[in-house]
Order: structure tokens, then C-alpha cells, then sequence
């Protein structure tokens, strides 16, 4: 059934793909299916916060009324726009269709290459009017602020100080938008403040910290452009990457007036060691106040007068969307948290414990008491009672495919190292090596499969093309097996070229011949020099030193990475696992090689990080057939054990 409903999915896809897919499918594997759901889950979510969805659905223009879902505005005669961010440029045909005419001027900050990507994706029906009022200018190179994205914010300050009281400003808003909207304050220069701000963040300060310490340096954030906008009616639409939908926090909160104190900067930077040593310039900044005509510009509740703030997306509309998703696809679903935050070791733990409670309890091993009790001591994982009333309900009567819990957050990673990767590969990964000790510590547990998928639902994980990657108890054991099989290679082919030689001195002193063994030693030095490369990609020393990106493409060549190209949207990641029960009785035991059969030329252990960050692997985007992201996740090396060896023989 999986197989079927996955290939009518890939119908709207193109000859292409089905016929990729066709070609792939005798060799799919019960894992390989429910990973290619799961993907598809992912994208559901996804779809669900597409900025052209959510303006189609949440606007609409009756005379001079524009209606924002329950809200209402009256428009003024002439309407400027402005926006930054990563989803925002999706957001900006949708104004234009709605506003027409009213429109007259506006800015968009969109993120570097966002330009090039909307060639590729070729939506014409969501596609931006190049020669319109409106004008898109990129910057923010990897999402760090740039000379470019400050000469644009340079220029949307010009415009909205601009602005009269007749006038209406509509500001566009979502993640990404600290970097695109980035105008220091004039003691300072953007390499001092960006330094700071990766040093806080590399840190481990967590997003609030971290924003709370960029408006007090900066001259739009908290309330800035707000401020230089009056008088004119401001009404802010926001698609939320921040737990919790703090407004005063996403983007760094342009629009909403946010008092803090210098003391409170000052002890965000002391907590991480970072203010003894700043230069007095940026001491200087971050003693300053923000002097506001609170009688103009607040009411009552200290907030802008002239601006309505409107969150019209979130983490928890994607979540809802990947939950329809799998009830469609006949698994049982379960949301667990939509606020997951901490580090992802402490996170991976969390989710490895819930799921081996939730595997107990399938067993019958442990009664709805003890279930309460053991889940609600989980850190990180605190769930209401009613929410654990119902995924007790939901293990009772599981049916179907299995149980998909569904998680949504933006967690973070302490930089301890120099490689690459993001926070979702890196918590894939760590939850692999979890979910394995945990399975060793209780056999029992191999009798499910369990998979767990990382996504950013804004398609870029860290500094890379990934959106996040899979992790499954396998991935370990298989590099495991990979070096020891090395290993011996290596040990084999030093004996023999040791006897060969042995043997060829023999007979040359013998003839009085000189040797050249340089053809001889190629062999010997590809397999040392790949053996190395094992060594620096056993999982522990990748999680050591933060390059999850580099492992995810060596490792099956980049199979288990998830890729989906930019999406045009950001509402934080999505977290997908899957628990379905293994078709027979047989165990899993990861320390038999046989159990986990993988060839050298399954992986890419060549030793140029050149060749790895270029190397093709295929990319999904939103196809012109369809408003979907054009995405399926097949592996067909990884092996389902003694099941699938018998189907084979």
C-alpha cells in the first residue's frame, strides 16, 4: 500500500521522476517506503506555510477594507510595501493581486541566490512582477548581514521616514530577517557586530539572547523602523520562526516596541563570558537608551499606536499539516511538542526516551500509570496530562502503518568545531547513536523500526544546500563496519606486498635488478589514505566537531540528506519519527557484519572535500504541475537484515 500511495504522489512530478522512481522500485525495502512517507509528511508541512498559501488564505480586499483573517484595516489611498526575510518574497504577488493600483513603492530584502531560485522553480502562477512597483534587492550571503543587505536597509529607512500620516506601510516579516534588515548603530562597524553575534551564538545563547543583544545594537530593530515609519498606519504581517511567536523576537522585532535595559544586555553577554573583553565602542552602544516620545508613539499597554503586528504563520499550522498528512497515509499520529528547544544532544535524548516509553507500551510492559509517570520526568518533553492520556489512547489502538510522532522547535548546537553542518543534521545523527545504545541496552526494541527525520522547513541547514537529514540505529554499525573491513584490507595488503617484495629481492640480488615498486604502493596508499577518512567519520568524532554535513554526504553518497532546495517559507524545523513494528520475529544484533552488509563503493570516501561539496545529489523544488515541493527519499542500500536477504534469495 505504501509503495502505491507514494507512486501517485510522483505523478505530478514528471516523466522523469516516475520513471526514476520505476526503475529504483524493485529494489525498495519496507524502511525504504516508510522514509519516502515520511518525506512526503515533511512536505505537507511545508506546503501548509507556503507565503502564497497563507496570503490566499488569510487576505482578501472588500472596497477600501483589507480583511487579515478576523481583522480588518482601512486601507489609505496609497500603500507602500516593504519586507525581509527569507518567505517574504512569495509573500509579495499575492499583496500585488490583492492591492493593485494602491500599491505604489516598495522594497524587498530577500536572501542572496533568491533570485536565481524563482528562474528555477518556475511557479508562474505565484511569480513576482519583475518590472512593478516593487523592487527585490539580496543580500545576507549564508544568512550572516552584509554590505548588501545595509545599503538595503539603508534605503527602506529612506523610504518609510518618508511616509505621512496618510500613507499606509505594509512590512512583510519572517525568519531570516535579522540579517536582512542590519543597520549598526554609528559607533559601530557590521564586522564588529557580526563578530559579537557569532561568537553569542556559537556560544549556545538561544535565540531571545541572542536578538536581545542585535537590537541594542542596531538602529531597526526592536521598534526601530517602527519608530521611523510614524505617522503612518503600519500593519505588519509576520510568518513566525520563533517558539512561541514572540513578535518582539522574530525578525528582532522591527515593528513592536521592546524596552530592555543596558544591564540586561550586559548580563546576557557576562552569562557567556563575552564583556570583559569588548572594545569600549561597542560598550558604548550597548550602554545607550532608546529616548521615545512614549505620549505619541505607546498606548496603555506600551505598544506602537500606529502599528498592528499579525502572525500569519507558524510552526503549529505545519505540524497540524504533516498530522492530516499521516492519518492519509494510515499511520497513527501523535504531536508531541511544537516549542522543542535546548541542545540537540539533550533533545535527541529527550525523543530516544519518549519513543522507547512508547515502545514499552506497545509490549504491554507498561500500564497507563506507569507510563504517566515515566514520561512526565522526561526532560525537555514535558507533556501536559492530557496529552499523554491521548498517546496512551493512540498505543492501545494503533493500527495501520505504525505511530508517526511529530515534533516542531528550533533546538540548538554549541560549535566546538570547524566542520559543517546544522542543527538538524547534527540531531539526526546524535539520535542514530542514541537510539542504538538504547536498542542494545533493551533487545526488545528490535522489534520496531524506528526512523527519525530533522527538517528546516526554509530548506537550508546551516551554511549548506541540505534541509536536514534521516537518522536510524544502522548508520553507525555500518561505519563501523566499513573501517574494520578496511582494516583488514589493509593488514592483507601489507602482508602480501611485504612477500611479494620478500620474493622479487630475492630473485633481483640474485640477477643484479634494481626494483621499482612505485606502481606497487598505489593500492596500499588509496586504502590508508580511505581508512583515514573513516576515522575522521565515525559518527562520535563527527558530532565532536560539528560536521554532520560532510559526514551525511560521504556516507551513501548523501542519500540520507534531505534536500528540497530553498522553499520560500521558515516556521523553525520540524522533527518526524517514525515507530513501526518489524514484519517477523528475527533480531537485529548490530555487531554481526552480515547483519549490516554495505560496500566500500556504496559511500563517498574520497579525500577531497571539494569533490564532496560538488558532487551531484538530487535536489527538489516546487515544480510548475504542482504547488508541492517535488520531493521523494529513497534509499536502496540499506538493507532490511535477514527479512530482506530472504525476499532476495
Amino acid at each position: 500500500m505504501l509503495v502505491g500511495s507514494c507512486l501517485i504522489n510522483l505523478l505530478k512530478f514528471g516523466k522523469s521522476k516516475i520513471n526514476s522512481f520505476l526503475s529504483m522500485s524493485t529494489k525498495v525495502t519496507p524502511l525504504d517506503e516508510v522514509r519516502n512517507c515520511m518525506g512526503e509528511i515533511f512536505v505537507k508541512g511545508v506546503e501548509a506555510v507556503l507565503p502564497r498559501n497563507l496570503i490566499e488564505n488569510r487576505l482578501k480586499l472588500e472596497g477600501d477594507t483589507l480583511f487579515v483573517g478576523e481583522q480588518s484595516f482601512q486601507l489609505l489611498p496609497n500603500v507602500y510595501l516593504i519586507g525581509f526575510g527569507k518567505a517574504v518574497m512569495n509573500m509579495v504577488p499575492g499583496i500585488e493581486r490583492i492591492l493593485g493600483t494602491r500599491l505604489k513603492k516598495g522594497i524587498i530584502s530577500v536572501p542572496k541566490g533568491a533570485m536565481e531560485t524563482i528562474w528555477k522553480v518556475q511557479d508562474f502562477a505565484n511569480f513576482p512582477n519583475l518590472h512593478g512597483p516593487i523592487k527585490y534587492r539580496e543580500g545576507a550571503k549564508n544568512n550572516q548581514p552584509d554590505t548588501d543587505s545595509v545599503s538595503t536597509t539603508h534605503d527602506i529607512m529612506d523610504l518609510v521616514e518618508g511616509l505621512q500620516q496618510g500613507d499606509t506601510l505594509i512590512v512583510l516579516i519572517s525568519g531570516g530577517g535579522s540579517a536582512l534588515l542590519c543597520m549598526p548603530r554609528p559607533m559601530l562597524e557590521l564586522k564588529e557586530k557580526q563578530a559579537l553575534c557569532k561568537r553569542l551564538q556559537d556560544a549556545g545563547a538561544d535565540i531571545r539572547e541572542l536578538n536581545s543583544v542585535r537590537k541594542q545594537l542596531s538602529m531597526v530593530k526592536g521598534g526601530g523602523l517602527a519608530q521611523l515609519a510614524y505617522p503612518a498606519s503600519v500593519i505588519s504581517l509576520i510568518l513566525s520562526d520563533i517558539v512561541g511567536d514572540p513578535i518582539a523576537e522574530i525578525a528582532s522585532g522591527p515593528t513592536v516596541y521592546s524596552p530592555q535595559s543596558p544591564d540586561e544586555i550586559t548580563g546576557i553577554l557576562k552569562k557567556y563570558g563575552l564583556f570583559d573583553d569588548l572594545d569600549w565602542n561597542i560598550k558604548t552602544a550597548i550602554a545607550s537608551k532608546n529616548n521615545i516620545n512614549s505620549k505619541d508613539l505607546l498606548n496603555a499597554n506600551q505598544q506602537f499606536k500606529h502599528v498592528h503586528n499579525i502572525i500569519i504563520g507558524n510552526n503549529s499550522i505545519a505540524i497540524e499539516a504533516a498530522k492530516t498528512e499521516s492519518l492519509k497515509r494510515g499511520f497513527s499520529p501523535i504531536i508531541l511538542r511544537k516549542d522543542v528547544e535546548g541542545d540537540v544532544s539533550n533533545v535527541s535524548i529527550a525523543y530516544v526516551t519518549v519513543v522507547n516509553l512508547i515502545c514499552m507500551a506497545l509490549e504491554k510492559s507498561l500500564d497507563r500509570e506507569s507510563f504517566f509517570t515515566a514520561i512526565k520526568q522526561v526532560p525537555i518533553m514535558s507533556l501536559s496530562e492530557k496529552t499523554i492520556d491521548h498517546i496512551y489512547d493512540v498505543v492501545e489502538d494503533v493500527t495501520g502503518q505504525g505511530i508517526i510522532l511529530i515534533g516542531g522547535g528550533e533546538p540548538t548546537v554549541i560549535v566546538r568545531g570547524n566542520g559543517v553542518g546544522g542543527r538538524n543534521q547534527q540531531l539526526a545523527l546524535q539520535f542514530s547513536l542514541d537510539w542504538m545504545a538504547k536498542v542494545k541496552e533493551n533487545p526488545h526494541l528490535t522489534k520496531y523500526d524506528v526512523v527519525f527525520l530533522s527538517g528546516g522547513t526554509d530548506g537550508q541547514d546551516g551554511p549548506t544546500d541540505a534541509a536536514g537529514a534521516f537518522g536510524y540505529p544502522a548508520i553507525a554499525p555500518i561505519i563501523y563496519n566499513i573501517r574494520n573491513e578496511l582494516q583488514v584490507q589493509v593488514q592483507q595488503t601489507v602482508s602480501r606486498e611485504m612477500n611479494r617484495q620478500n620474493t622479487i629481492v630475492n630473485k633481483r640480488v640474485e640477477q643484479n635488478e634494481s626494483i621499482d615498486d612505485e606502481s606497487n604502493d598505489k593500492h596500499q596508499e588509496s586504502l590508508v589514505l580511505k581508512l583515514e577518512v573513516i576515522e575522521k567519520i565515525l559518527p562520535e568524532n563527527v558530532l565532536d566537531n560539528n560536521d554532520a554535513y560532510n559526514f551525511y554526504s560521504r556516507f551513501k553518497k548523501g542519500k540520507d540528506l534531505l534536500k528540497t532546495g530553498l522553499t520560500g517559507t521558515n516556521v523553525m524545523d520540524l522533527h518526524i519519527i517514525s515507530i513501526t513494528k518489524r514484519g517477523c520475529a528475527c533480531r537485529v544484533d548490530f555487531e554481526i557484519d552480515s547483519k549490516c552488509p554495505d560496500s566500500l563503493d556504496e559511500h563517498n570516501l574520497d579525500v577531497d572535500s571539494v569533490a564532496i561539496k560538488t558532487q551531484q545529489t538530487e535536489t527538489y523544488d516546487i515544480s510548475q504541475e504542482s504547488k508541492l515541493l517535488n520531493l521523494k527519499v529513497l534509499d536502496d542500500t540499506l538493507e532490511d537484515s535477514c527479512c530482506n536477504r530472504a525476499r532476495k534469495e
